[in-house]
């Protein structure tokens, strides 16, 4: 068991209304027997309006403040003001950057980028009691993970109905992609939720640092993690992103619940459920194909056929049987090939030329009955599926 010594939280903040929300929440949470510290990066850009900028001057003073009198808190604060980056690079993902570097380099002054642990959070986040005490948990009873995708869950309560169903359908729809893949026997799949991951310090500096990506981020920035060791779920404790309305970012839960709501009669998707059948039966032939210098494509749908084309497999193939001497590093070796990021091209490949979406009641059904669980009461019911997939998420091998 490896201890842990320092957890140290990084959470941007950018024309945020109650930016010491999530501060209280934290604050509430039990202390684990590690150090603890929180750096909060009030960030904006050289091309804000005036609001914008006052809001975050607004937000500084705030926090400051709080800082000042929340003595009997158990974490150390402390705060960047970033009110003038670059606009073409502004956004989350430089915002990250500075407080995850500045937490990273503090780590390593102080000897501790083995036994350190760097958690992103959101600034409309609340997160359950636990939370600290399971991350120390989870990552002293790990040594070997590099990372986690932490447990959340989007608050339902005191919605209306409409904004309820968008964002019952918008979070069924991550969660039906993920089962989607974890069915298909991909290694990747975790969720990779910006406000809910956490990453070794030694890991965060060996893979780079985080991305400057204005959204996306999260997905770019974790997937180079997976590719330096084992990464796990961190089903223990639940975050709670805010399910609110933003137009910050590209995309993500705050843009999908704008479009919902300037959208009155649209229906959420999901992609098909047969494309992580097609998967699953390439990848359940892989092993035994790849053993006996067979015909990998044999076993591919007209779909993958097509995309592996595209993607020059054969010769990666070719290279990666000519430099591994064993089955089980030929198999590491191509599911590093089958990167996340593959695996997403491949979903939106064969959603454009093969099987178009389905409305997410619809993706539900079907792949819960492939997985051969009771859909019993939710059929055309979004809310009850989405219980039962977090229960699915919950049990994360």
């Amino acid at each position: 068991m490896g201890s842990i010594s320092r957890l140290i939280v990084v959470i941007p903040c950018r024309d945020e209304p109650d930016p010491v929300a999530t501060l209280s929440s934290l604050a509430q949470c039990q202390p684990p027997a590690a150090t603890v510290e929180v750096i909060v990066v009030v960030n904006g850009s050289d091309g804000d309006p005036p609001e914008v900028q006052q809001h975050n001057l607004h937000s500084l003073e705030t926090l400051a403040s709080w800082a000042e009198t929340c003595h009997d808190s158990f974490f150390k604060l402390s705060l960047q003001y970033h009110p003038h980056l670059p606009q073409r690079q502004a956004g989350v993902g430089l915002a990250r950057r500075l407080g995850m570097d500045e937490a990273a380099q503090r780590l390593l002054h102080a000897r501790q980028a083995d036994t350190g642990i760097i958690v992103a959070l959101d600034a409309d986040c609340r997160v359950a009691p636990n939370y600290f005490i399971a991350l120390e948990n989870h990552f002293s009873n790990r040594p070997e993970t590099v990372g986690a995708s932490i447990y959340f869950e989007h608050p339902l309560e005191h919605l209306t109905p409409r904004h309820r169903a968008g964002i019952v359908g918008y979070e069924l729809f991550l969660r039906i992609h993920l089962q989607g893949l974890r069915h298909a026997g991909s290694p990747h799949a975790f969720h990779t939720v910006g406000s809910a991951m956490a990453v070794r310090a030694g890991v965060y500096r060996r893979v780079g640092g985080m991305n400057r990506r204005q959204a996306g981020e999260d997905f770019y920035f974790l997937q180079k993690v997976m590719a330096h060791g084992p990464f796990s779920d961190l089903t223990t404790t639940t975050v709670f992103p805010s399910p609110r309305i933003s137009h910050r970012v590209p995309f993500g839960t705050g843009r999908a619940m704008g479009q919902w709501h300037q959208n009155p009669d649209e229906t959420y998707t999901t992609y098909d459920p047969c494309i992580y059948s097609e998967l699953r039966t390439f990848f359940m032939n892989a092993k035994e194909t790849l053993h006996l210098q067979g015909d990998l494509l044999a076993h591919a749908s007209t779909s993958l056929v097509s995309f592996l084309e595209q993607q020059q497999f054969a010769a990666a193939l070719e290279e990666m049987r000519a430099n591994t001497s064993s089955l089980d590093s030929l198999m590491k070796r191509f599911h590093l090939w089958f990167n996340p990021f593959r695996l997403l091209k491949f979903v939106h490949f064969a959603t454009e030329r093969y099987h178009p979406r389905v409305p997410v009641t619809q993706g539900a059904v079907t792949l819960l009955e492939q997985m051969g669980i009771s859909t019993e009461g939710c059929d055309g019911h979004a809310e009850q599926s989405l219980m039962i997939f977090r229960k699915l998420d919950r049990l994360a091998p």
